[in-house]
């Protein structure tokens, strides 16, 4: 039997649009859900460009940070954004 798969539009913003060359891209993930962790890798393997800053990017999932066990569905809103601080 396939496995199931479903697709996430992610927005990307800062550098990371510099680098993928889009503020928009699709991701395919197998699963009926997945976590932030797999959107990661699947993020990297997919944009290598991304790969040395993996540990350095927020995953925002329903506009909200989402940590590496956060679940990700067909249907979220997810964007991914560099790191910011201030003072």
């Amino acid at each position: 039997m396939a496995q199931d798969q479903f697709f996430v539009q992610v927005k990307v913003f800062g550098l990371f649009r510099e680098a993928v060359g889009e503020k928009e891209v699709t991701v395919t993930l197998n699963g009926k859900e997945t976590s932030v962790a797999d959107l990661r890798r699947q993020l990297t393997a997919s944009y290598p460009q991304l790969a040395s800053a993996k540990a350095f990017f927020i995953v925002a999932v329903n506009r909200r940070i989402g940590s590496d066990t956060a679940k990700v569905k067909a249907g979220d809103e997810v964007a991914i954004m560099p790191l910011v601080s201030g003072g």
